[in-house]
């Protein structure tokens, strides 16, 4: 920009002088303008490239930090957001409740019944297979609005975004009844999986969403205590 300018500056001095010569003089004068002319159109060529190249670019890392942010919060196995989406989805929709841009939401916590054991037995590749079917059937069962996330290891997050209690009890029991009906497909075969979930409702004076997770996974290891294969409310006397 800077050398354009003073090609500018150059043209327009010379421009200036031409009109008081004629002659050899003038023709001189005109030559010289003329050179500079082409070399202000090769510059002008030159940036107009190099401001194309500079957008292309940009728009290119602007791919990249969305894909390095996709990569960031999903589960590599599963192809699920992984803990860290799901916290940041959690606090948004958490906000959205208090500020009274949503109806609020529910919350489950499903865990793998005796999934050490698949590994142990079978081996961990069976296992990744299991922890990949698992999260297809929750797909499966829930709503398009739903976030399912693997909140780590064995253990798998529902958001149920404006969902009421009654619909989130109904999906929840959907999923277990549809889980314990078919066996899970692996390459050493079918294998019979159960799980334990806690479920709760957003509430208004939970203290931010770990409180909401909280009731959650408390309301989870009641299930698993009353004997797994089951979920249960976070208001459940059981989890008393």
């Amino acid at each position: 920009m800077a050398d354009q300018n003073r090609t500018d500056s150059r043209i327009n001095a010379l421009i200036a002088r031409l009109d008081g010569l004629d002659g050899a003089d003038a023709d001189d004068l005109r030559a010289e303008i003329d050179w500079l002319i082409g070399r202000y159109r090769r510059l002008d060529r030159n940036l107009n490239k190099i401001s194309r190249m500079s957008d292309r670019l940009q728009a290119e890392i602007m791919q990249l930090n969305d894909k390095l942010r996709a990569a960031s919060i999903t589960d590599p196995l599963t192809g699920l957001m992984n803990r860290r989406g799901a916290h940041d989805a959690l606090q948004m929709e958490t906000k959205a409740a208090q500020a009274g841009d949503s109806k609020g939401f529910c919350l489950a916590l499903i865990d793998i019944d005796f999934f050490k054991a698949v590994n142990d037995t079978h081996g961990h590749d069976v296992g990744d297979e299991v922890l990949v079917n698992f999260s297809a059937r929750l797909l499966g069962s829930m709503r398009e609005t739903d976030l399912i996330a693997r909140w780590g290891g064995e253990e798998f997050l529902i958001l149920m975004r404006e969902a009421s209690l009654a619909d989130a009890m109904a999906l929840l029991e959907g999923f277990h009844e549809a889980l314990r009906s078919r066996p899970v497909k692996t390459a050493i075969g079918p294998l019979t999986v159960t799980a334990s979930s806690g479920l709760c409702q957003y509430h208004s004076n939970d203290h931010g969403y770990d409180s909401t997770v909280y009731r959650a996974d408390h309301a989870l290891y009641a299930a698993k205590e009353a004997g797994r294969d089951q979920w249960l409310l976070a208001d459940d006397p059981k989890c008393d």
